[in-house]
C-alpha cells in the first residue's frame, strides 16, 4: 500500500492523472484499487499508453477517468507486475500537519511527506482511542505484517505499544509507505506531523 507524498499545486488533493508509473512495461500491467473498511476493493484504475492520446489511467472500457483524486494521506493498493516498476506524484510539499479520519474497521492511509516518519510521532485523537486504534503493515499479499496498539495508561505518555504494552522503538515509515489503520469510530483520527523544512 501507497500514498501519494505530495499535494497539487493549489489544492489540498492529488488528481489521480498527476499519479504515474514509472519502470519497465507499464502498460495494462499497474492498477491503483481505493478499498472499504473490510479490506475490499471500491475503485479499480488501470494506466494505458496505448488506448488514448497520451498515456493515463483508464476504466475497464479504456476510456480516461476524469474527476477522481486523493486527500493528502489517503492510502491506495498499487498492484504493478514487477519490482522495477513504482509510481510518482508531482506537486508541492504539505507543511501542516495531516489529520486522517478513521472510520469503524479499517482506513487506508499513509506517510503523505517526503521525509521519513517515526511510529510515536503519529498520535491517535479523538473518542476513546486507547487500546481501539491500531496501525498495520501489509505485505503484497495483504497480510499483515506487524501491527502497533495506541494506549494511553500503560507508559509515562500516550504511545504505540506492542502485544506486552511496552512501547515501541526503532519503527519509522519511508515516504510514500501506507499504513492500514484500524479504528473503532469516524470520532477517531490519526495526525502525521509534517516535516520540519
Amino acid at each position: 500500500m501507497v500514498t501519494p507524498q505530495f499535494v497539487a499545486i493549489g489544492s489540498e488533493a492529488m488528481p489521480l492523472q498527476s499519479i504515474q508509473p514509472v519502470g519497465d512495461d507499464t502498460s495494462d500491467a499497474v492498477f491503483i484499487q481505493t478499498l472499504d473498511a473490510g479490506g475490499y476493493t471500491v475503485d479499480s484504475y488501470t494506466w494505458n499508453d496505448w488506448a488514448t492520446d497520451k498515456p493515463c489511467w483508464v476504466n475497464d472500457d479504456y476510456e480516461p477517468i476524469e474527476g477522481v483524486s486523493f486527500e493528502s494521506g489517503a492510502g491506495l493498493w498499487v498492484q504493478g507486475a514487477a519490482a522495477s516498476q513504482g509510481v510518482q506524484t508531482a506537486g508541492k510539499v504539505g507543511t501542516s500537519d495531516v489529520v486522517i479520519q478513521l472510520q469503524t474497521g479499517f482506513t487506508a492511509g499513509g506517510n503523505p511527506f517526503p521525509t521519513t516518519i517515526d511510529l510515536q510521532d503519529i498520535v491517535a485523537e479523538g473518542e476513546d482511542t486507547s487500546d481501539s486504534v491500531f496501525i498495520q503493515t501489509l505485505d503484497a499479499g495483504g497480510y499483515t505484517v506487524n501491527a502497533y496498539t495506541w494506549n494511553d495508561w500503560a507508559a509515562d505518555k500516550p504511545c504505540w505499544v506492542n502485544d506486552d504494552y511496552e512501547p515501541i522503538e526503532g519503527v519509522s515509515f519511508a515516504p510514500g509507505a501506507g499504513l492500514w489503520v484500524q479504528g473503532a469510530s469516524s470520532a477517531q483520527y490519526i495526525r502525521i506531523p509534517a516535516p520540519e523544512l
